[in-house]
């Protein structure tokens, strides 16, 4: 479950033979089934059983091995990942290619979700794109909301910390963005 997408069929048949054993159903013999599988899915703080939904559990543990992707760029498996299906890119920007394996088509359907649940933290800011990663908290897209037209500003934010007191350059900052927008401004007017 962790290394290839299972087929959705495959995954309803399972949570079928589940239920099926759950409500004590043997052979064609019909039991009454007192609450309906997807009560029984819910977490119990929901009221419900707490059973996993096997597609989203085959997804969440590859998802996990995508993360594994993108942290752990040491490990054999990203290297040889890296090398074959996504050399010029990270993890997050790799696209599906023509004739993968399985395993890489199985990563890939786990990429969306990653690419809702991952936001950067700061830390030296050397790795983090200014105007391109999702790096802002407590903003709906947790990026700057207009990226400029032109690729010049590619800019870290490790160029927007003042590292004498640990802080925002302030200077640095408003600079930046100021130009930023005058730039902006000039193209669309």
């Amino acid at each position: 479950m962790g290394v290839f997408l299972l087929p959705v069929k495959l995954c309803n048949e399972l949570n079928a033979l589940c239920a099926r054993f759950w409500w004590g159903q043997t052979g064609e013999e019909r039991k009454i089934h007192w609450k309906n599988w997807g009560v029984l899915t819910r977490s119990k703080k929901e009221g419900g059983m707490g059973f996993r939904e096997l597609k989203d559990f085959n997804l969440a543990m590859l998802a996990k091995q995508g993360w594994r992707l993108i942290q752990d760029r040491d490990s054999l498996l990203y290297k040889c990942f890296k090398a074959r299906y996504f050399p010029y890119c990270t993890f997050l920007e790799a696209s599906d290619v023509p004739n993968c394996s399985y395993v890489w088509k199985s990563l890939m359907a786990t990429q969306p979700i990653l690419k809702k649940g991952c936001c950067w933290r700061v830390g030296d800011g050397t790795a983090i794109r200014v105007m391109v990663d999702k790096w802002i908290p407590n903003q709906v897209t947790n990026r700057v909301l207009h990226p400029p037209v032109e690729e010049e500003w590619e800019w870290r934010v490790f160029d927007l910390i003042d590292w004498r007191t640990n802080t925002w350059d302030q200077e640095e900052v408003e600079l930046n963005f100021i130009v930023m927008m005058q730039r902006l401004f000039c193209v669309f007017h």
